[in-house]
């Protein structure tokens, strides 16, 4: 007899062996029964609670508003108008807010030419608050009309006409956009907004302008317009005294632009007198009088 009163047989009789075995897979098969059972009720009831679950929320959002969009939210934009992001999403007050996808609104809201990514985010006041990084324009092409160019070379579309409280004004106090340097030497066919110029010496001059707002140094402060008709060889021409700066590729340093500034403020009062101002040089910005 072991401790705990459990009998085990040594040799002894084999049918009491085979009862024994017996009551033990009876044993076993009671508990895979009862486990089985639970676990058939547990899923009944999930399902249950499930189907019941999909059938009253189908009911709330057909019969009452609560899952109705209230309101579309644009954000704070500077170079978008707020009304253009909320008319890319094509969603309006009233529809189903658990409906829409927010990549598909995401989506379409970024196919504006002025928007680069949008971030699309749904509230439990029924809000849908889109977020869109935007691009700014960095220079005009002159086409048929003045044409607003990102960055990147995409044709945002013309500048605004006139000068309203959500956007901002120009270093003269005016209507942002127009005073933005000009493109100049580059012969293309119509563009509309949403097409990419990709003429190589347009894209050094775009990439200089965005180098010089990352240096703080917007192009718009000093620039009327940059030639870009050969690459690797562009041409600015400065707003006060209109004199011709060679730039090369355009890459220029923080340094080697500080330095450049240096002498045109000191060149500048005798701008009739200069040809040209070189910057192309990598230690150097050389004058040339003429």
């Amino acid at each position: 007899m072991r401790p705990g009163g459990v009998s085990v047989l040594r040799g002894g009789d084999p049918s009491a062996r085979r009862a024994l075995a017996r009551r033990r897979r009876r044993r076993r098969i009671r508990i895979g029964v009862a486990w089985g059972t639970l676990v058939m009720v547990v899923v009944g009831v999930g399902l249950g609670i499930r189907t019941g679950g999909t059938a009253m929320l189908s009911w709330v959002r057909t019969n009452t508003g609560i899952f109705e969009v209230r309101q579309v939210d644009p954000g704070g934009t500077v170079w978008v108008p707020p009304w253009e992001v909320v008319d890319a999403s094509l969603v309006n007050p009233g529809d189903d807010l658990l409906a829409l996808s927010k990549d598909q609104v995401a989506s379409r809201v970024t196919g504006h030419p002025r928007v680069a990514s949008t971030e699309v985010r749904r509230t439990l006041r029924r809000k849908l608050e889109l977020r869109v990084e935007e691009k700014p324009p960095v220079a005009l092409w002159l086409g048929r009309s003045p044409l607003e160019v990102a960055a990147d070379g995409t044709v945002l579309g013309p500048p605004p006409v006139g000068a309203g409280p959500e956007w901002p004004t120009n270093v003269h106090g005016g209507p942002r956009g127009v005073d933005l340097p000009l493109i100049t030497g580059l012969a293309l066919t119509a563009l509309t907004p949403g097409d990419v110029i990709s003429h190589e010496g347009a894209r050094q001059a775009l990439a200089f302008l965005a180098r010089l707002r990352a240096y703080g140094d917007g192009g718009e402060f000093w620039i009327s317009e940059i030639w870009v008709g050969r690459p690797g060889a562009l041409v600015a021409v400065t707003l006060k005294g209109a004199i011709p700066v060679h730039l090369g590729d355009g890459r220029l340093s923080p340094k080697k632009l500080r330095a450049l500034h240096a002498v045109l403020d000191r060149v500048d009062s005798e701008a009739d007198q200069i040809q040209y101002v070189d910057a192309r040089f990598r230690h150097q910005v050389i004058v040339k009088t003429g």
